[in-house]
């Protein structure tokens, strides 16, 4: 005959988790939560800055598509004073900061306004910037190339 060795009756009747476990388990997962909060704030203000500049590439696609299609030059007018740019067939100027407050039109290459030609070039020739720059210093330049090509680049700080 084979017999079974009990593990103790203490084993056989313990269920569940001491007081001091829980509370050991609960500040490790506060600890790891304090430290990965902040990189996650930083990750949300750079999307927004992202999202911004994707709706100005669209806005600037949309022109210059409109520009092909009708057959006419249609400019777009930059206010740096005001935060703002103003679409051709929009009622109301846009504002990167729709996105988030601290977004700005920090720079333009090109002056107040930016023009798209029947072609689908934009004038004056040369390649043209627009720079948006959030609260942590982080910048999306917008690059729309002579023959209209746009394209962005990201400094994340």
């Amino acid at each position: 005959m084979i017999e079974r060795k009990s593990k103790g009756r203490a084993m056989n009747n313990w269920k569940g988790f001491a007081l001091v476990e829980a509370v050991i388990v609960i500040c490790i997962i506060a600890i790891v939560v304090a430290i990965a909060i902040p990189p996650f704030r930083k990750m949300g203000i750079n999307e927004d800055l992202k999202a911004a500049a994707r709706d100005m590439i669209s806005d600037f696609s949309y022109i210059r598509q409109r520009a092909i299609s009708e057959n006419q030059n249609y400019s777009i007018a930059f206010d740096r004073v005001n935060n703002n740019y103003t679409v051709p067939g929009v009622a109301n100027p846009k504002t990167p900061a729709n996105f988030e407050r601290d977004i700005i039109i920090s720079g333009t290459s090109f002056g107040a306004t930016l023009t798209f030609q029947t072609r689908g070039t934009t004038s004056p020739p040369g390649g043209k910037t627009i720079t948006l720059t959030n609260g942590l210093g982080s910048t999306a330049t917008i690059t729309i190339g002579t023959v209209g090509r746009i394209y962005v680049a990201y400094a994340f700080n």
